[in-house]
């Protein structure tokens, strides 16, 4: 009378029962060829290893250094006593192209770091100090 009914086997509710029989069976096959070839799985590891190292530290590696380009300097001041304002120009012109070019090269390059940020700052503030000085000498002049 009080028999138990017997039940059913776990149902598939999910739909991934199929899928999680299936890596139990590779696992259980991948246990089993590590356990039969010990030697040639610790050879391949070290062999993967040792090529990982080869790439990195060879192959991969870049030598190119990366440096500013050098900016011209302006004519020494003073040697045409009877045009100051010319020189002071020009000095300032080759200045501007110089920051100009140095601008350009940061732009153009594929990856920035702190020191581009640093240089591309500093060629701004040069830029804006001799906009000023020009500005200045216009308001000056009459």
């Amino acid at each position: 009378m009080y028999r138990k009914t017997p039940s059913d086997p776990p149902a598939d509710n999910d739909g991934f029962g199929n899928i999680r029989e299936r890596l139990r069976e590779l696992g259980a096959s991948g246990k089993a060829l590590l356990r039969r070839y010990p030697l040639q799985f610790l050879a391949l590891m070290l062999a993967s290893m040792l090529g990982s190292g080869i790439l990195a530290f060879t192959v991969m590696r870049t030598d190119a250094k990366r440096t500013l380009p050098e900016l011209p300097k302006a004519p020494p001041a003073g040697t045409e006593a009877t045009l100051p304002g010319i020189i002071d120009t020009y000095g300032a012109l080759r200045e501007v192209a110089a920051l100009q070019d140095t601008i350009a090269y940061i732009i153009a390059k594929d990856t920035l770091d702190a020191t581009d940020s640093i240089r591309l700052t500093d060629a701004l503030g040069r830029f804006e100090r001799i906009q000023r000085t020009i500005m200045n000498n216009k308001k000056s002049t009459p």
